[in-house]
């Protein structure tokens, strides 16, 4: 008895001695990525990938230090290896929704629609309710050309965002107007502007509002509306140069080249190589 008591002796104290040690490893990495933190504040990122890497040896099943690993790396340009390392990074956390979304976000900044698809919809699989995520795929979904699809997540966003993400609100509610313009759904479309708080918003919104009621208006034929809101927004940002454009394009339509000519003059001394413009002139001959 004695003997079995000294043995489990010895094995308690080897199992202290290795929660103890691995205690201090991951103390000791923890310090590790706060100083890649700081770095990576600074814009020191090779220094900061430095620290990181330091702490993944102490700690190689921390999914914080890959993904602050792919953070680092992304800065650098180094895409390939930080999308690797916020893979890493998601298997280490038994995939979690926000770092499969992280992942769904830089293989889609990255170009590879069809992986950025297949990581966003675990991360919202797991958890319905993560509007990034819902974003994301709405936009993953457009470039695959499925707007129809895109919409419902989008409808969802809206669904739960509350006046305290007005700008998001809104940032939302103008991709849903562009996706039923693209439609040829206009009636929808202003619908969606007409309802746009634009005494609550920046003005660099507001900006955008107006020029997607207009575009919505022009293509309604209601020309003199579709103006009316173009003048608005330049009221705000007189030097707005999409806004001259979009101008420019709606006179030729109402078949007024004066207006026309002024609007396109006002593009080119903002952007002289416009393509848009450039292109409009050369078609209704305007005089240079």
């Amino acid at each position: 008895m004695l003997l079995s008591l000294l043995v489990l002796g010895l094995l308690s104290g080897c199992q202290w001695l290795h929660l103890q040690n691995s205690m201090g490893d991951w103390g000791k990495s923890r310090s590790y990525i706060y100083a890649g933190d700081s770095a990576m504040k600074n814009g020191q990122y090779v220094t900061a990938i430095e620290q990181f890497e330091e702490a993944a040896k102490l700690a190689p099943d921390d999914p914080v230090v890959y993904e602050r690993l792919s953070e680092g790396n992304w800065e650098l340009g180094n895409q390939t290896r930080a999308i690797n390392q916020m893979a890493r990074a998601v298997q280490a956390s038994d995939y979690d929704p926000q770092l499969l979304y992280k992942l769904a976000d830089l293989n889609f900044k990255h170009g590879d629609l069809q992986r950025a698809l297949e990581a966003v919809n675990r991360s919202i699989q797991s958890e319905p309710q993560l509007v990034d995520a819902r974003i994301l795929r709405a936009n993953v979904l457009r470039e695959q050309g499925a707007p129809a699809k895109a919409l419902d997540d989008l409808h969802f966003v809206l669904g739960v965002l509350d006046e305290d993400d007005i700008g998001q609100q809104v940032e939302m509610q103008l991709e849903v107007a562009q996706i039923y313009i693209q439609q040829h759904r206009f009636q929808n479309a202003l619908s969606v502007v007409t309802t746009i708080p634009i005494t609550k918003i920046e003005d660099q919104l507001v900006i955008q509002a107006y020029q997607t009621h207009s575009q919505t208006l022009q293509q309604l034929g209601r020309l003199e509306d579709a103006q009316e809101k173009l003048e608005l927004a330049l009221k705000l940002d007189g030097d707005h140069i999409e806004t001259y454009y979009r101008l420019a394009e709606i006179h030729t339509l109402a078949n007024n080249m004066a207006g026309a000519s002024l609007a396109l003059q006002q593009t080119l001394a903002l952007s002289p190589h416009h393509q848009g413009a450039l292109q409009l002139r050369q078609r209704i001959s305007v005089p240079q």
